[in-house]
């Protein structure tokens, strides 16, 4: 059958233009030309997993020393009818605390919280009562515990007692924890690509600490004597406190992203 009508030969001789430009379009997409009039080759298609495979791990080490710093902290308290006459005796009682720790260079001491309020006691009997606590530590375990003696006796009564690491010991331990673990991270990574056929291609995105939302180094929990609490009238009979050392650990971890690969698969 003949096309009669012109506007109908112009549609279709349209369409079967924008037919073979789309087919040149297609099919030249994943071509490259080669200069100099060289044929057109197709690029390969590109492998599943060009990159490799990430796995997330990671390692820890740990190092450990005795602790060589004491610490007491201590609770001052008195209790009156007035607040100012409350105040004053506490006040006192400081200073007598004070007076003892003059000549101690080796014990370092930290005056904390001072609070007065009044406190309903037996009987529904009100009275005012002053509070004030007193740090004390030392590396001379001997000093500290033959000074602590004496404040009970004024009075003093001892709240908590624990052994920590000076600030020099504990940045060596972090120091010895951290060379540990890094030197364990390409091993672990090597045994895990093993494990699951694969082989290490590297790794990446290597971070020190990392222990729960804060990150860091792991908590060192102070070890040592439990806490002590006295009452009042019982200060000045107490026995002299005792404390013993034990051994605490500094624990760092590295965690890292290793690149594996099949072992059959060349490498990047």
């Amino acid at each position: 059958m003949s096309l009669r009508h012109p506007l109908n030969r112009l549609c279709l001789t349209a369409l079967a233009t924008g037919c073979l430009l789309g087919g040149a379009i297609i099919s030249a997409a994943p071509a490259h030309a080669v200069p100099d009039g060289g044929a057109v080759v197709a690029s390969p298609p590109p492998p599943p997993h060009p990159h490799g495979t990430l796995l997330a791990f990671s390692v820890s080490d740990e190092a450990r020393a005795k602790p060589d710093t004491l610490s007491i902290r201590f609770s001052a308290r008195t209790e009156g009818p007035s607040p100012t006459g409350t105040q004053q005796q506490l006040n006192q009682l400081v200073s007598s605390a004070m007076a003892v720790l003059k000549d101690q260079s080796d014990v370092k001491s930290t005056a904390d919280s001072y609070t007065v309020g009044e406190e309903y006691g037996p009987h529904n009997r009100k009275s005012w009562v002053a509070r004030q606590s007193l740090t004390l530590s030392s590396q001379n375990r001997d000093t500290l515990l033959s000074v602590a003696e004496k404040l009970q006796k004024l009075g003093l009564g001892i709240e908590d007692m624990q052994w920590t690491l000076n600030p020099e010991t504990r940045e060596k331990l972090e120091q010895q924890a951290r060379l540990g673990a890094l030197k364990k991270l390409r091993q672990q990574a090597e045994e895990d690509a093993a494990a699951l056929g694969q082989t290490l291609l590297g790794l990446e995105r290597v971070r020190i600490g990392g222990h729960g939302p804060g990150g860091g180094f792991e908590p060192h929990p102070p070890l040592g004597a439990p806490p002590m609490l006295m009452m009042a009238e019982a200060r000045s009979a107490a026995p002299p406190p005792e404390s013993t050392a034990d051994m605490q650990s500094v624990r760092v971890t590295v965690s890292a992203m290793a690149r594996l690969a099949d072992r059959d698969a060349p490498s990047p």
